[in-house]
């Protein structure tokens, strides 16, 4: 018996239901007859499955809000029907029905607002560059959007993504244009995959995934680490993923190790891919080898190895937080220790000086310029979703007031502070910090869908 028809007849009984994240709380007029007749038809037991009808969406085109897709096994299914993916009937949830903070939720709501109404991850990648459609952008806003339950603006920015990818030859993200990551001279082609926008893709596209069960944005998030998975090198400290897919990028970065890290590992348990996990371990290991100790913190450079006095031996706000949040979230899930929480704590407590978030680590600023410029608005959000993961919202909505500091008159966010100028992929850290604080979570950790099931859990 489908799952559904069970949650139906179980709902029809007064029968209490594990609250589930799913989808949105509309259902078409005749969804929603369907659902009863089917009901109606099981408590009279009715023998004729033929009853029901069985919507299916074609996978290549963006989910209509009013379904959630079932999980299915689709060795069972002919060539045909895996083409396809099916539709539980039954009524769902919407944000209301979820217990959100109603002052993290205004912000949010700020914040949305503030994006393009129809592509919220279209504008101007860099200050005052060409504007484009931002898959970083996208990713944190499908991530956001998750875990509040914004149906719409989610299924928008996963279904984009899934459409999107930087290559027109294999499943991954990066920039809309070309650029010399490392300033090396080599000059990576727009298609180039970059392992930290990899990453929080899938982060959106997993999280996605669990609130819906649309199996389209899991199938992308396993095909781009399959692809990724190809650049792995070895040093000193041990194996580490690639800056990017290109020869010229691979350099050990810690905070694109990090946050790749977390995505295996999270991958890996959600579809217990061994593979996935014993590459997430590994660079656990690179990572543990590879930070600076002290007596009671930890630090890491932004690539490993790097030359005292260059850009790449310390981190910024937003790469200092993608690692620490990295870490811990993937300690988690894991079961194991590249270091302490307390470590981590002190570690991102050293950006924190005269009431502000400030861009660089208490000790690693240069000079008295460096000291005292605040934080980019992308770290900013990025440090929420890391007090968010230790679990001190407390000191999460205290660092939420900062925000309203970033607005400009004309209701945008700041990426600089002080500069006036908006761009989408730091105002999506900004909504993802939020969403952490509103749900009090940084993932939707019991996934409703059960990929290796034919049914949901």
């Amino acid at each position: 018996m489908r799952i559904s028809s069970i949650r139906v007849l179980l709902q029809k009984l007064g029968k209490p239901l594990r609250s589930l994240p799913i989808s949105t709380s509309r259902v078409s007029l005749g969804t929603f007859l369907t659902g009863i007749l089917f009901t109606l038809c099981f408590s009279t037991s009715c023998s004729n499955p033929s009853a029901v009808e069985d919507s299916s969406t074609d996978k290549t085109t963006p989910m209509s809000l009013i379904d959630t897709p079932e999980i299915i096994d689709k060795s069972s299914l002919t060539d045909e029907e895996t083409n396809h993916e099916e539709v539980i009937v039954d009524s769902e949830l919407d944000a209301s029905s979820y217990e959100l903070n109603p002052e993290a939720m205004k912000i949010y709501e700020d914040l949305l607002t503030s994006l393009d109404n129809k592509r919220p991850g279209f504008g101007e990648e860099t200050p005052n560059g060409d504007q484009s459609e931002s898959a970083m952008a996208y990713a944190h806003l499908a991530q956001a959007a998750a875990l509040v339950g914004d149906l719409e603006t989610m299924h928008l920015s996963a279904t984009w993504l899934v459409e999107n990818p930087s290559s027109d030859l294999v499943m991954g993200w990066g920039l809309s244009f070309a650029w010399d990551a490392y300033g090396d001279g080599t000059v990576n082609p727009p298609s180039t995959i970059y392992g930290i926008t990899t990453a929080l893709a899938i982060g959106g596209l997993v999280e996605s995934y669990c609130r819906s069960g649309k199996v389209s944005y899991l199938e992308a998030a396993v095909e781009s680490l399959n692809y990724y998975a190809n650049y792995i090198s070895e040093d000193v400290y041990g194996k580490f993923l690639n800056y990017s897919d290109q020869s010229s990028d691979n350099y050990n970065t810690h905070n694109v190790n990090a946050m790749l890290m977390h995505a295996y590992a999270r991958v890996g348990v959600l579809i217990d891919r061994q593979d996935f996990k014993q590459l997430a371990t590994e660079v656990a290991s690179s990572l543990h080898a590879a930070q600076f100790t002290y007596p009671d913190s930890i630090s890491w450079p932004y690539t490993a190895q790097a030359e005292a006095g260059t850009r790449a031996d310390r981190n910024d706000i937003v790469h200092a937080a993608y690692i620490a949040y990295g870490v811990l979230e993937t300690q988690k899930l894991l079961d194991i220790e590249i270091a302490t929480q307390t470590e981590l704590e002190n570690y991102l407590k050293g950006f924190e000086r005269d009431g502000n978030l400030k861009e660089f680590r208490t000790g690693e600023f240069r000079n008295e310029a460096e000291s005292d410029l605040r934080a980019r608005a992308w770290g900013l959000g990025m440090h929420l979703a890391w007090l968010a993961s230790t679990g001190d919202f407390a000191s999460g909505f205290e660092t939420a007031e900062m925000i309203e500091e970033y607005r400009t008159s004309e209701g945008t966010y700041e990426y600089v502070y002080g500069s006036k100028t908006a761009i989408p992929r730091s105002t999506s850290h900004l909504l993802y910090g939020v969403a952490t604080l509103a749900a009090e979570k940084t993932t939707i950790k019991d996934c409703v869908y059960n990929p290796l099931t034919t049914s949901a859990k």
